[in-house]
């Protein structure tokens, strides 16, 4: 589901064959994610341009990984987001809470 490539202290998260960040599989998605945020220092980057939809669970989802990157001193960056998720993130505000790439 996640490809994690590691450069140093940097993850680069790519979604494989995963279009859709919803209630189905965003549990999922945020242990693996949440796991990489307690690495403290260290530079996390989601890589959405595979995702085209996301729903309010992916949405909580992301706002968990988010408080965890900020609570464990981790930089998390979404880069080459889909327009189609993008714009669900300026519906939602969140383009202000997420720092774009």
């Amino acid at each position: 589901m996640l490809t994690i490539n590691q450069e140093d202290n940097k993850y680069i998260v790519s979604f494989n064959n995963v279009s859709r960040l919803n209630i189905i599989n965003s549990v999922e998605i945020e242990n693996q994610l949440l796991d990489l945020t307690n690495k403290q220092g260290s530079n996390l980057v989601l890589n959405l341009s595979e995702i085209k939809f996301i729903d309010s669970a992916g949405f909580e989802s992301l706002l968990k990984v988010y408080r965890s990157a900020k609570m464990n001193n981790t930089s998390l960056k979404l880069s080459n987001v889909s327009a189609e998720a993008n714009e669900l993130l300026k519906l939602v505000e969140l383009d202000k809470v997420f720092e774009l790439a």
